[in-house]
């Protein structure tokens, strides 16, 4: 009976962090597969999935992955990019070829051949667009008294003497 072959197993660190899983990360013709879960989702932000279209999107601050279970091109951005192997499932699990996702997110990755260790650090957080205060006629509201009453605003008539319907927030009023 021939020999079983089985791919080493790899050992994942995001951003200096070891990553465990159910299904390990495996070297796989040179290319280091891993499952979906948990891997992709330390990788990405937002994680898509059209299970009828064996379709996967991936985003990252601004960039979109997109592969498809069993065909080696992927979508990065606006380009067809070539997979080193198709993605695939196993045990019902989607494994994916993780530094070329990683890559395609603006991660650095590097591989440690004898050591069967791949690193992944990822790039720092897209910086929040800071508000402009704003500096217009208005000046803050008093505080609300805590002994004041709540009543409805004086109804507003048309010229015809017909009541409006009320579109204006209950009013706060002091006490006397």
């Amino acid at each position: 009976m021939p020999a079983v072959l089985t791919p080493p197993v790899v050992t994942v660190l995001i951003d200096g962090k070891p990553v465990t899983a159910s299904i390990p990360a495996v070297l796989v013709a040179g290319t280091v597969a891993a499952p979906l879960d948990p891997y992709a989702l330390l990788i990405a932000r937002r994680v898509d999935s059209d299970q009828a279209a064996g379709r996967i999107t991936f985003e990252r601050d601004g960039k979109v992955f997109t592969i498809v279970l069993g065909s080696s091109l992927a979508r990065s951005g606006a380009s067809a990019e070539a997979l080193p192997i198709a993605p695939y499932l196993r045990d019902g699990q989607p494994i994916i070829p993780l530094a070329a996702l990683a890559r395609s997110l603006g991660a650095a990755v590097s591989y440690q051949a004898p050591a069967h260790l791949l690193e992944i650090r990822l790039p720092p957080a897209a910086p929040i667009e800071s508000m402009t205060p704003f500096s217009g006629p208005f000046s803050r509201a008093p505080a609300p008294n805590p002994s004041a009453t709540l009543r409805p605003p004086a109804a507003a008539t048309s010229p015809s003497g017909i009541p409006r319907p009320r579109r204006t927030p209950i009013l706060l009023d002091e006490p006397p």
